[in-house]
């Protein structure tokens, strides 16, 4: 049997260009352990966390959806987006399981997952970044840590 913790968001949350931004969370899908602390309000800065109860091996998931771009007339330059994984992104932030997505004129859809380790009290969150001439908004995200009970 597996412990997880499953969080998701379809409200829109504009994503300033050239900051990491912090993606946040207002539904609970599984909590097992209360890894989840936060009070589902996209307000709330624990609404972006995953915390593990105890140390273990996790499989880290992270789905986002960007909104569609507008790129300006003439405008050639590309873009980037990125999604990542962040252990203790309001303390000493340590990143990991970072991935890379061209721009389209369409809406992005990036999955992404990565295995590492968890630590008990150690929140984790899925960190946001993109370089493109205005704010772009995340309309809908998801966010699991799950591991294997012995």
């Amino acid at each position: 049997m597996a412990t997880q913790c499953k969080l998701l968001t379809d409200t829109r949350q504009m994503i300033a260009p050239q900051t990491w931004t912090t993606v946040r969370f207002d539904r609970v899908i599984r909590n097992d352990l209360g890894m989840f602390l936060g009070n589902a309000r996209v307000t709330d800065p624990k609404s972006a966390l995953i915390t593990p109860a105890e140390d273990g091996d996790f499989l880290w998931y992270r789905f986002v959806h960007w909104d569609s771009v507008a790129v300006p007339d003439g405008d050639v330059r590309e873009r980037q987006f990125m999604e990542r994984f962040v252990r203790d992104p309001y303390g000493i932030a340590d990143s990991t399981g970072s991935s890379d997505g061209e721009d389209t004129a369409g809406k992005e859809f990036h999955l992404g997952g990565w295995a590492f380790y968890g630590r008990a009290g150690q929140p984790v969150a899925v960190e946001v970044w993109h370089d493109h001439n205005e704010p772009v908004a995340v309309t809908h995200a998801q966010f699991i840590g799950m591991t294997w009970d012995h």
